[in-house]
């Protein structure tokens, strides 16, 4: 009762601070024509029960060879409270105006990274050596504050250490981690403690590891869930079946985190999906099953599975998000594939087949790099994805954002002409705009009042900021006619 009440209250408080697509039943929903728009221009999708507001957020960047994007459904690319986000390991941007902050210098010491939970001024980098890493934003200072050996007491490495691979997470609260480590063709399930930075538990899958050279042969991917209560392991349904077991093993089990005793079988058939709640505050496994056009969920403490949905819209490709770890009872799911339907959804896990729709995607996905592969903010009202906007004769491909159209005042106020820099600041911050400014407030991630300034009508000031903490911060720049707010990182 106190869980269910838990999640109740955030629901509530979620839904007084973010506008969501109305809950309908589902609905096919063809791809409507539509126009590239310029780089950060929008568009609307009006073919969905609700307008929703695309905007495309990258351009292709010489200097990086690449067209920037997020990495993948189930790694989130936005910050805790976000106000930054991050492609790959390569550069933070501000998430309000998605202006490029800095680029990460020597990105490549510590990929990949993973926000933390708790922390919007930290990502952690998890590395095949062994180390773990922290980088905080503000400063850009890596620190190793840990290493996964296979034997301590020698300081013997493993021969690789992945997170996932590929599809873990953190649990919400940063306490657990979960990797899987080589040694030969065996592997290791290894818990990791955040907070102490020490192995809590490993436990050896002989033979799991198989002859691959980078990925297990037989494990697909190993994660804690949300809570940190279970560890989930999502076997590979190309090398292992009921009929066909790898010792035992097949399908998706769920162990505990503490000592990884062995749970259940909570799926037979393991297919792409991701860790969430349910809307009664219960751990779930939401999944595709195969080839059959069907979402399901699966309880992660009990033996229980909801269809979810049912429709050849599903049978696709596609790929599913629980990283709206503020908006729990919600998955976020694609439909990859144009001829059907080509949508981007949230579906409500309980058994009321309700959905909200958040428009096209309008990907060819002729290729895997194209697939949409869309990610929730954490706090679920907005989504970002990839599309090449149907051209599937070239390499192109650009990140979008996606927010039900006119969600809020704060949205619309982004678009006035008000400048601050330089960002980072260390000292000094300076505001030029063409309207005077009445006031200026500076919260920090938690949504505190940390400092506050009361201008004379003037259009351009300078705020002395030096005895803010290093961190993210939040500037709400309040004239005569609107409010704006941006964000700016304290060195």
């Amino acid at each position: 009762m106190k869980k269910t009440l838990i999640i109740f209250l955030l629901l509530t408080v979620i839904s007084m601070t973010a506008q969501f697509p109305t809950d309908v039943p589902y609905t096919s929903i063809a791809t409507p024509p539509a126009t590239l728009p310029a780089l950060n221009a929008s568009i609307e999708d009006n073919s969905v029960p609700d307008a929703i507001t695309i905007t495309r957020i990258t351009d292709y960047v010489t200097a990086w060879n690449w067209y920037p994007h997020h990495e993948y459904a189930k790694i989130q690319p936005w910050n805790a409270d976000a106000t930054l986000y991050k492609f790959y390991s390569t550069a933070i941007y501000d998430a309000v105006t998605h202006q490029l902050l800095y680029e990460i210098q020597n990105a490549g010491s510590i990929y990949p990274t993973y926000w933390s939970n708790t922390n919007a001024d930290i990502l952690y980098g998890f590395m095949e050596n062994g180390d773990i890493k922290t980088y905080t934003v503000s400063s850009q200072q890596v620190n190793t504050v840990g290493h996964i050996y296979l034997d301590e007491a020698t300081q013997t490495n493993y021969d690789l250490v992945k997170m996932g691979p590929g599809e873990g997470n953190i649990d919400k609260n940063d306490h657990f981690v979960a990797f899987v480590g080589q040694h030969g063709v065996d592997m290791d399930i290894i818990i990791y403690n955040l907070q102490t930075n020490t192995v809590l538990y490993r436990q050896t899958f002989a033979g799991a590891w198989g002859n691959n050279a980078s990925v297990p042969e037989y494990v697909d991917w190993v994660s804690v869930s949300q809570s940190g209560d279970f560890v989930g392991i999502m076997w590979n349904h190309n090398t292992t079946s009921s009929a066909n077991p790898f010792n035992g093993h097949y399908g998706v089990e769920i162990y505990n985190t503490s000592d990884m005793q062995f749970l259940r079988r909570i799926a037979d058939y393991g297919n792409h999906g991701d860790f969430g709640y349910a809307q009664n505050g219960d751990e779930v496994l939401v999944q595709f099953w195969g080839p059959t056009g069907t979402v399901n969920m699966y309880y992660l403490d009990r033996m229980e599975r909801v269809v979810l949905h049912t429709t050849n819209d599903f049978a696709g490709e596609g790929h599913i998000s629980c990283r709206n770890l503020n908006r729990p009872g919600w998955a976020y799911i694609s439909q990859d594939e144009p001829a059907r339907s080509g949508q981007i959804l949230a579906i409500k896990l309980d058994n009321s087949g309700l959905v909200e729709h958040y428009g096209h995607h309008f990907s060819t996905s002729s290729t895997y790099k194209k697939s949409p592969m869309p990610v929730p903010s954490p706090n679920g009202d907005k989504i970002m994805f990839k599309s090449d906007f149907g051209d599937a004769t070239t390499v192109v491909v650009y990140t979008f954002e996606a927010t039900k159209s006119n969600a809020s005042n704060i949205e619309k106020n982004t678009e006035s002409n008000f400048l601050i820099y330089p960002n980072p600041v260390e000292n000094t911050l300076e505001i030029n705009g063409n309207d005077k400014i009445k006031n200026i407030t500076i919260t920090n991630y938690l949504g505190q009042i940390v400092q506050k300034t009361i201008p004379l009508n003037a259009q351009n000031i300078q705020i002395n900021v030096q005895n803010l903490a290093s961190g993210t911060y939040i500037i709400n720049i309040q004239s005569a006619m609107k409010t704006t707010r941006k964000v700016f990182v304290k060195r």
